[in-house]
Protein backbone atom coordinates (compact mmCIF):
# COMPACT_ATOMS: atom_id res chain seq x y z
CA UNK A 1 0.00 0.00 0.00
CA UNK A 2 1.34 3.21 -1.14
CA UNK A 3 -1.30 5.67 0.54
CA UNK A 4 -0.55 7.55 4.02
CA UNK A 5 -1.86 6.90 6.93
CA UNK A 6 -2.53 9.71 10.05
CA UNK A 7 -3.21 7.61 12.99
CA UNK A 8 -4.80 10.39 15.38
CA UNK A 9 -5.16 9.19 19.24
CA UNK A 10 -5.67 10.38 22.50
CA UNK A 11 -4.09 7.70 24.24
CA UNK A 12 -0.74 6.87 22.54
CA UNK A 13 0.99 7.88 26.35
CA UNK A 14 3.07 5.64 28.17
CA UNK A 15 2.47 3.23 30.34
CA UNK A 16 0.61 1.44 27.64
CA UNK A 17 -1.31 -0.69 30.60
CA UNK A 18 -4.88 -0.86 29.79
CA UNK A 19 -6.40 -2.09 26.48
CA UNK A 20 -7.74 0.79 24.40
CA UNK A 21 -3.66 2.20 25.06
CA UNK A 22 -2.87 -1.32 24.21
CA UNK A 23 -4.78 -1.16 21.12
CA UNK A 24 -3.40 2.11 20.05
CA UNK A 25 -0.03 1.61 20.63
CA UNK A 26 -0.04 -1.87 18.79
CA UNK A 27 -1.49 -0.20 15.45
CA UNK A 28 0.91 2.26 15.56
CA UNK A 29 4.01 0.09 15.97
CA UNK A 30 2.65 -2.28 12.87
CA UNK A 31 1.54 0.53 10.67
CA UNK A 32 5.19 1.90 10.42
CA UNK A 33 6.24 -1.44 8.78
CA UNK A 34 3.10 -1.84 6.30
CA UNK A 35 2.61 1.46 4.93
CA UNK A 36 4.05 5.28 4.78
CA UNK A 37 2.21 6.93 8.56
CA UNK A 38 2.51 9.13 11.13
CA UNK A 39 0.93 9.04 15.00
CA UNK A 40 0.15 11.77 16.40
CA UNK A 41 -1.12 12.18 20.41
CA UNK A 42 -2.33 15.07 23.23
CA UNK A 43 0.88 16.39 24.55
CA UNK A 44 2.12 14.91 27.60
CA UNK A 45 5.03 14.90 29.44
CA UNK A 46 5.41 10.90 29.45
CA UNK A 47 6.18 11.28 26.00
CA UNK A 48 8.96 9.76 24.60
CA UNK A 49 8.83 8.15 21.63
CA UNK A 50 10.28 9.79 18.57
CA UNK A 51 7.82 8.56 16.35
CA UNK A 52 5.02 9.69 17.89
CA UNK A 53 4.28 13.48 17.35
CA UNK A 54 2.54 15.12 20.34
CA UNK A 55 0.42 17.81 19.94
CA UNK A 56 -1.78 20.12 22.46
CA UNK A 57 -5.38 19.08 21.61
CA UNK A 58 -8.12 20.79 22.93
CA UNK A 59 -11.55 19.05 23.36
CA UNK A 60 -12.74 19.56 19.79
CA UNK A 61 -9.57 19.31 18.11
CA UNK A 62 -9.77 23.06 16.38
CA UNK A 63 -6.06 23.18 16.81
CA UNK A 64 -3.41 25.01 14.55
CA UNK A 65 -0.87 22.71 15.60
CA UNK A 66 -3.20 19.78 14.31
CA UNK A 67 -4.35 21.58 11.13
CA UNK A 68 -0.81 22.46 10.09
CA UNK A 69 0.11 18.55 10.88
CA UNK A 70 -2.54 17.07 8.52
CA UNK A 71 -1.57 19.52 5.87
CA UNK A 72 2.13 19.04 6.07
CA UNK A 73 1.80 15.15 6.09
CA UNK A 74 -1.12 15.19 3.39
CA UNK A 75 -2.54 11.85 4.67
CA UNK A 76 -4.85 9.59 2.16
CA UNK A 77 -6.66 8.68 4.95
CA UNK A 78 -6.97 9.74 9.03
CA UNK A 79 -7.27 6.54 11.48
CA UNK A 80 -9.19 8.12 14.54
CA UNK A 81 -8.70 5.98 17.79
CA UNK A 82 -10.72 8.10 20.22
CA UNK A 83 -9.81 7.83 23.66
CA UNK A 84 -13.51 7.14 24.85
CA UNK A 85 -14.56 5.02 22.36
CA UNK A 86 -16.53 6.07 19.39
CA UNK A 87 -19.10 8.70 21.87
CA UNK A 88 -21.23 11.33 20.11
CA UNK A 89 -17.97 13.77 20.78
CA UNK A 90 -16.00 11.45 19.24
CA UNK A 91 -17.94 11.61 15.86
CA UNK A 92 -17.82 15.25 16.37
CA UNK A 93 -14.20 15.65 16.31
CA UNK A 94 -13.87 13.22 13.17
CA UNK A 95 -16.46 15.90 11.42
CA UNK A 96 -13.72 18.33 12.01
CA UNK A 97 -10.74 15.97 11.46
CA UNK A 98 -12.98 15.86 7.96
CA UNK A 99 -13.20 19.89 7.68
CA UNK A 100 -9.63 20.11 8.16
CA UNK A 101 -7.96 17.78 5.66
CA UNK A 102 -9.21 18.71 2.13
CA UNK A 103 -8.72 14.81 -0.05
CA UNK A 104 -8.40 12.44 3.09
CA UNK A 105 -10.97 9.81 4.24
CA UNK A 106 -11.70 10.15 8.10
CA UNK A 107 -11.59 5.99 9.57
CA UNK A 108 -12.79 6.20 13.19
CA UNK A 109 -12.06 2.77 15.15
CA UNK A 110 -14.23 2.12 17.80
CA UNK A 111 -12.66 -0.48 20.69
CA UNK A 112 -16.11 -0.50 23.23
CA UNK A 113 -20.07 -0.04 23.29
CA UNK A 114 -21.23 3.15 24.24
CA UNK A 115 -24.53 4.87 24.07
CA UNK A 116 -26.53 7.66 22.38
CA UNK A 117 -29.34 9.72 23.03
CA UNK A 118 -31.95 9.89 19.67
CA UNK A 119 -31.20 13.18 19.13
CA UNK A 120 -27.61 12.16 18.72
CA UNK A 121 -28.14 9.15 16.52
CA UNK A 122 -30.16 11.76 13.82
CA UNK A 123 -27.50 13.84 14.44
CA UNK A 124 -25.14 11.05 13.38
CA UNK A 125 -26.66 10.08 10.60
CA UNK A 126 -27.56 13.03 9.04
CA UNK A 127 -24.62 15.27 9.76
CA UNK A 128 -21.63 13.58 11.63
CA UNK A 129 -21.04 10.20 8.97
CA UNK A 130 -17.02 9.16 8.95
CA UNK A 131 -16.14 7.16 5.55
CA UNK A 132 -15.42 3.65 7.80
CA UNK A 133 -16.45 2.77 10.80
CA UNK A 134 -13.93 -0.41 12.40
CA UNK A 135 -14.87 -2.02 15.34
CA UNK A 136 -13.74 -4.66 17.99
CA UNK A 137 -17.31 -6.04 18.26
CA UNK A 138 -20.93 -6.08 16.53
CA UNK A 139 -21.98 -3.40 19.16
CA UNK A 140 -24.49 -1.06 17.52
CA UNK A 141 -23.15 -2.93 14.07
CA UNK A 142 -26.37 -3.08 12.86
CA UNK A 143 -27.95 0.80 13.72
CA UNK A 144 -24.96 2.12 11.66
CA UNK A 145 -25.09 0.05 8.50
CA UNK A 146 -29.00 0.49 8.10
CA UNK A 147 -28.11 4.55 8.59
CA UNK A 148 -25.84 4.03 5.49
CA UNK A 149 -22.30 4.09 7.78
CA UNK A 150 -19.53 1.40 6.24
CA UNK A 151 -18.69 -0.79 9.15
CA UNK A 152 -15.99 -3.66 9.49
CA UNK A 153 -15.46 -5.77 12.58
CA UNK A 154 -11.72 -6.27 13.12
CA UNK A 155 -10.37 -9.46 14.08
CA UNK A 156 -8.95 -10.37 17.48
CA UNK A 157 -4.84 -9.56 18.40
CA UNK A 158 -3.27 -10.43 21.00
CA UNK A 159 1.26 -10.55 21.21
CA UNK A 160 2.12 -13.90 21.16
CA UNK A 161 5.90 -13.53 21.03
CA UNK A 162 5.24 -11.74 24.32
CA UNK A 163 2.62 -13.77 26.09
CA UNK A 164 3.40 -17.25 25.63
CA UNK A 165 3.09 -20.95 28.16
CA UNK A 166 5.45 -21.09 31.08
CA UNK A 167 7.15 -24.35 32.18
CA UNK A 168 6.41 -25.33 35.99
CA UNK A 169 10.26 -24.15 36.64
CA UNK A 170 9.61 -20.58 35.37
CA UNK A 171 6.17 -20.41 37.09
CA UNK A 172 7.97 -21.54 40.42
CA UNK A 173 10.55 -19.19 40.46
CA UNK A 174 7.90 -16.19 39.12
CA UNK A 175 6.24 -17.21 42.24
CA UNK A 176 8.86 -16.76 44.74
CA UNK A 177 9.77 -13.34 43.41
CA UNK A 178 6.31 -12.28 44.23
CA UNK A 179 6.02 -14.37 47.26
CA UNK A 180 2.87 -16.48 46.22
CA UNK A 181 2.73 -19.68 48.15
CA UNK A 182 4.03 -22.50 45.48
CA UNK A 183 0.69 -24.87 46.57
CA UNK A 184 -1.75 -22.23 45.67
CA UNK A 185 -3.97 -22.42 43.06
CA UNK A 186 -3.86 -18.62 41.67
CA UNK A 187 -6.42 -17.12 39.48
CA UNK A 188 -5.33 -13.93 38.44
CA UNK A 189 -7.13 -11.04 36.87
CA UNK A 190 -6.00 -7.85 34.80
CA UNK A 191 -7.86 -4.56 35.31
CA UNK A 192 -9.27 -1.27 36.71
CA UNK A 193 -9.96 -1.87 40.37
CA UNK A 194 -13.04 -0.14 40.48
CA UNK A 195 -16.92 -1.75 41.31
CA UNK A 196 -17.65 -0.96 37.30
CA UNK A 197 -15.42 -4.07 36.79
CA UNK A 198 -17.17 -6.02 39.05
CA UNK A 199 -13.77 -7.21 40.80
CA UNK A 200 -15.45 -6.96 44.17
CA UNK A 201 -16.39 -10.76 43.81
CA UNK A 202 -12.92 -11.89 44.37
CA UNK A 203 -13.63 -11.58 48.04
CA UNK A 204 -16.08 -14.96 48.00
CA UNK A 205 -13.07 -16.54 45.34
CA UNK A 206 -10.57 -15.76 47.83
CA UNK A 207 -12.42 -17.64 50.06
CA UNK A 208 -12.00 -21.00 48.50
CA UNK A 209 -9.35 -22.86 50.01
CA UNK A 210 -6.39 -23.27 48.58
CA UNK A 211 -6.91 -20.83 46.07
CA UNK A 212 -4.75 -17.63 45.90
CA UNK A 213 -6.30 -14.53 43.61
CA UNK A 214 -4.24 -11.95 41.98
CA UNK A 215 -5.74 -8.51 41.19
CA UNK A 216 -3.47 -6.39 38.61
CA UNK A 217 -4.65 -3.00 38.42
CA UNK A 218 -3.79 -0.59 35.43
CA UNK A 219 -1.71 2.65 37.08
CA UNK A 220 -2.94 4.79 34.35
CA UNK A 221 -6.76 4.75 35.50
CA UNK A 222 -7.68 6.10 39.32
CA UNK A 223 -8.36 3.36 41.39
CA UNK A 224 -11.07 2.92 44.12
CA UNK A 225 -9.15 2.72 47.31
CA UNK A 226 -12.02 1.81 49.60
CA UNK A 227 -12.18 -1.03 47.33
CA UNK A 228 -8.87 -2.16 46.96
CA UNK A 229 -8.36 -1.96 51.11
CA UNK A 230 -11.27 -4.09 51.29
CA UNK A 231 -9.79 -7.07 48.65
CA UNK A 232 -6.47 -6.67 50.53
CA UNK A 233 -8.65 -7.43 53.89
CA UNK A 234 -10.22 -10.36 52.15
CA UNK A 235 -6.55 -11.87 51.24
CA UNK A 236 -6.68 -10.86 47.71
CA UNK A 237 -3.04 -9.81 46.35
CA UNK A 238 -2.94 -7.03 44.91
CA UNK A 239 -0.52 -4.94 42.55
CA UNK A 240 -1.63 -1.60 41.70
CA UNK A 241 1.85 -0.46 40.14
CA UNK A 242 2.62 -0.56 37.03
CA UNK A 243 4.57 -3.79 36.05
CA UNK A 244 6.70 -3.28 32.85
CA UNK A 245 7.14 -7.00 32.61
CA UNK A 246 3.19 -7.72 32.56
CA UNK A 247 3.41 -11.62 30.97
CA UNK A 248 5.20 -12.60 34.27
CA UNK A 249 2.11 -12.22 36.07
CA UNK A 250 -0.11 -14.17 33.73
CA UNK A 251 2.84 -17.14 33.36
CA UNK A 252 2.49 -17.66 37.50
CA UNK A 253 -1.02 -18.15 37.29
CA UNK A 254 -3.50 -21.26 36.62
CA UNK A 255 -6.06 -19.50 35.78
CA UNK A 256 -7.74 -16.18 34.48
CA UNK A 257 -10.75 -14.72 35.03
CA UNK A 258 -12.63 -12.32 33.59
CA UNK A 259 -15.54 -10.72 35.66
CA UNK A 260 -17.07 -7.27 33.52
CA UNK A 261 -20.37 -7.22 33.45
CA UNK A 262 -20.98 -3.45 32.23
CA UNK A 263 -20.71 -3.21 28.47
CA UNK A 264 -18.62 -0.07 29.07
CA UNK A 265 -16.17 -0.95 31.69
CA UNK A 266 -14.05 -2.70 28.78
CA UNK A 267 -13.01 -2.93 25.14
CA UNK A 268 -15.16 -5.23 23.31
CA UNK A 269 -12.34 -8.02 22.71
CA UNK A 270 -10.27 -7.64 26.12
CA UNK A 271 -7.10 -8.12 25.65
CA UNK A 272 -6.41 -9.79 28.76
CA UNK A 273 -8.52 -13.00 28.13
CA UNK A 274 -6.36 -13.01 25.11
CA UNK A 275 -3.04 -12.64 26.77
CA UNK A 276 -4.23 -15.34 29.36
CA UNK A 277 -4.98 -17.86 26.41
CA UNK A 278 -1.96 -16.98 24.71
CA UNK A 279 0.38 -18.44 27.99
CA UNK A 280 -2.64 -21.05 27.87
CA UNK A 281 -4.41 -20.67 31.19
CA UNK A 282 -7.93 -21.90 31.74
CA UNK A 283 -10.18 -18.78 31.32
CA UNK A 284 -13.58 -18.30 33.13
CA UNK A 285 -15.14 -15.01 32.01
CA UNK A 286 -18.61 -13.30 31.84
CA UNK A 287 -20.35 -13.47 28.22
CA UNK A 288 -19.06 -9.84 27.30
CA UNK A 289 -19.16 -8.31 23.98
CA UNK A 290 -17.39 -10.01 21.37
CA UNK A 291 -16.28 -13.17 23.00
CA UNK A 292 -19.02 -15.44 22.24
CA UNK A 293 -18.98 -14.60 18.65
CA UNK A 294 -15.28 -15.84 18.58
CA UNK A 295 -15.34 -18.40 21.57
CA UNK A 296 -17.37 -21.17 22.21
CA UNK A 297 -17.30 -23.02 25.46
CA UNK A 298 -15.22 -26.09 26.24
CA UNK A 299 -12.46 -27.33 28.53
CA UNK A 300 -10.42 -24.64 28.95
CA UNK A 301 -12.68 -21.75 28.69
CA UNK A 302 -15.88 -21.41 30.11
CA UNK A 303 -18.60 -18.85 31.19
CA UNK A 304 -20.64 -17.93 33.84
CA UNK A 305 -23.47 -16.16 34.78
CA UNK A 306 -23.58 -15.56 38.55
CA UNK A 307 -21.13 -15.72 41.57
CA UNK A 308 -22.19 -19.88 42.36
CA UNK A 309 -21.40 -20.73 38.70
CA UNK A 310 -18.12 -18.74 39.26
CA UNK A 311 -17.06 -20.80 42.40
CA UNK A 312 -18.28 -23.90 41.20
CA UNK A 313 -15.89 -23.32 37.75
CA UNK A 314 -13.38 -22.23 40.04
CA UNK A 315 -13.24 -25.23 41.69
CA UNK A 316 -13.08 -27.22 38.75
CA UNK A 317 -10.09 -26.12 37.35
CA UNK A 318 -8.31 -26.61 40.78
CA UNK A 319 -8.54 -29.91 40.07
CA UNK A 320 -7.91 -29.90 36.07
CA UNK A 321 -3.93 -30.30 37.69
CA UNK A 322 -2.02 -30.31 34.22
CA UNK A 323 -5.06 -31.39 32.09
CA UNK A 324 -4.33 -30.60 28.71
CA UNK A 325 -5.62 -27.34 27.76
CA UNK A 326 -5.70 -26.02 24.13
CA UNK A 327 -5.95 -22.34 24.24
CA UNK A 328 -2.93 -21.20 22.65
CA UNK A 329 -4.49 -22.93 19.64
CA UNK A 330 -7.47 -20.80 19.34
CA UNK A 331 -5.48 -17.42 19.35
CA UNK A 332 -2.68 -18.71 17.07
CA UNK A 333 -3.70 -16.73 13.70
CA UNK A 334 -4.97 -13.87 16.28
CA UNK A 335 -1.44 -11.22 15.50
CA UNK A 336 -1.64 -7.84 15.24
CA UNK A 337 0.15 -8.18 11.88
CA UNK A 338 -3.68 -9.12 10.45
CA UNK A 339 -5.29 -6.75 12.52
CA UNK A 340 -3.53 -4.12 10.84
CA UNK A 341 -3.60 -5.73 7.36
CA UNK A 342 -7.79 -5.73 8.10
CA UNK A 343 -7.37 -1.68 8.40
CA UNK A 344 -5.08 -1.12 5.56
CA UNK A 345 -7.79 -3.60 3.51
CA UNK A 346 -10.39 -0.99 4.41
CA UNK A 347 -8.31 2.15 3.17
CA UNK A 348 -7.89 0.48 -0.26
CA UNK A 349 -11.93 -0.66 -0.54
CA UNK A 350 -11.83 3.42 0.02
CA UNK A 351 -9.56 4.49 -1.86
Amino acid sequence: MNKKILLISEVLTPPFDEGIKNVAFSVHKHLRFKCSSLSVTKLGANQNDPEILPISLNKMFLNYGLRKCIKNHTPDFILYLPEASITFNSFVRAKVLQFMSTHARVIMLGVKQVGYSRLQKKIIVNFLKPSSLLLLGKFDRDFFIENGIRVGTLPPAVDNARFCPASRQEKEKIRGEFGIPQEKTVVLHVGHIRPTRNVQCFSNIQRIKDVQVVLVGSSSTPTENDLKERLIRDGVFVIDEYVPDIPKVFKMSDAYIFPVVNKIACIDMPLSILEAMACNLPVITTRFGGLEDNFEEDKGFYYFDNDEQLASLVESVKKMNGSVIKNTDKIETFTWDKFTDAIIKTCDELA
